[in-house]
């Protein structure tokens, strides 16, 4: 591993979650250095924290449920330790409406633990609730993630963890006060590498037509399900080849019959009960959000681009929220309109075939190959 120098200078292409909380941690681990580590977030779009990182549960969580990610669990404890550190602080609960221990599974039964759900989610007798369905320590905000992405010359941090609005402007928050640069509208095109094939600068393009260099001495690439296509676009001449999948997933996002509380905010997965996947998480904004099963055909559009959601499926998903759903909750709250939908949509998540993250360090090497 390469150590960090006061006069590197970091580039991290992607600036979702997996790039803005890198970016972060690297901030406040060179914050007592003098001068600082330079670190530089690269994003495609207009702004941060605009794919999958806005689209999905947000779950902090210490367990993995398929037997494949067991190896995970001690980096999945890491990162959750990070997170629950940063909830020591009032203003990091406020801005994420992060809350603790509100994870819950349903699953056939005769009732056990309904008074454990949200106000939001009907009671039926014939449920039992699973308090650990993600593990014994969990926590909810607003983004849940495994992440995928490649360091060259350098190591790689890792996270998992949820609120997509609210973790993102925390995180954007932070970073610019902890001296990250964060630039959008630029797109990697390429990379240009010293005699010894060290990663010297990157090229990208502003906006599509100006080109700009940014000379780096560490470059982590955070693309999300991008990661494979920018990485052999950088480095066609390597002989890594990232054995990639599809992982999508379709979404809609509504109005909380319920009133918005600090136990509103809550992830409860019905995946038990209907044989596939399928899961609720209220946020802190009146809202809830949903998604389905998921898609492994889906196309991967380009990055910046948006990929329409199957209307079938989306029409399953509100009909599975007005027959689950607590529309009659007892509070003062007048509900004209039983269901208002906001939006809906489809994000792709980073996967591999494995169902494992790729977390390494390339060797320079390894970057161009035999030529």
């Amino acid at each position: 591993m390469h150590r960090l120098q006061n006069n590197d200078h970091i580039v991290i292409v992607g600036g979702g979650s997996i790039g803005l909380c890198t970016a972060y941690n690297l901030a406040k681990r060179s914050s007592d250095s003098s001068p600082q580590i330079r670190i530089t977030v690269i994003e495609v779009g207009t702004e941060p924290f605009k794919a999958a990182s806005s689209s999905c549960t947000g779950c902090f969580h210490y367990g993995f449920t398929e037997p494949q990610l067991h190896s995970l669990l001690p980096l999945g404890r890491y990162s959750f330790d990070l997170w629950e550190d940063e909830a020591k602080n009032v203003k990091f609960r406020e801005d994420t409406g992060y809350r603790a221990q509100s994870s819950f599974g349903l699953n056939s039964g005769s009732g056990q633990g309904l008074d454990k759900l949200p106000d939001w989610v009907r009671k039926e007798m014939s449920w039992d609730v699973n308090s650990s369905v993600l593990g014994d320590r969990t926590a909810t905000v607003w983004v849940y993630f495994i992440f995928c992405s490649f360091f060259f010359q350098a190591t790689l941090l890792t996270t998992l963890y949820s609120n997509p609005p609210g973790v993102g402007k925390w995180l954007r928050s932070e970073c610019l006060r902890n001296g990250v640069e964060i630039r959008t509208d630029l797109k990697v095109v390429g990379a240009k590498l010293l005699n010894d094939n060290e990663v010297q600068e990157v090229v990208c393009l502003k906006n599509g037509q100006h080109t700009i260099r940014i000379e780096c001495k560490q470059l982590l690439l955070a693309c999300g399900p991008w990661t494979p296509t920018v990485y052999e676009m950088l480095f066609p001449s390597s002989p890594i080849r990232l054995q990639w999948t599809t992982d999508a997933g379709d979404w809609i996002s509504f109005e909380n019959p319920c009133p918005t509380t600090r136990d509103t905010t809550a992830f409860v997965s019905f995946a038990n009960l209907v044989g596939e996947k399928l899961e609720f998480a209220a946020r802190n904004d009146g809202t809830i959000w949903a998604c389905g099963r998921r898609n492994f055909t889906a196309t991967l559009p380009p990055p910046n681009q948006h990929n329409e959601p199957d209307l079938k499926l989306i029409e399953e998903l509100s009909d599975y929220a007005k027959d689950w759903l607590n529309w009659n909750c007892d509070c003062d709250k007048t509900h004209d309109i039983d269901f208002q939908l906001r939006s809906t949509g489809r994000a792709f998540r980073p996967a591999t075939k494995s169902g494992l993250p790729i977390i390494s360090e390339v060797s320079p090497l390894d970057l161009v190959g035999d030529l």
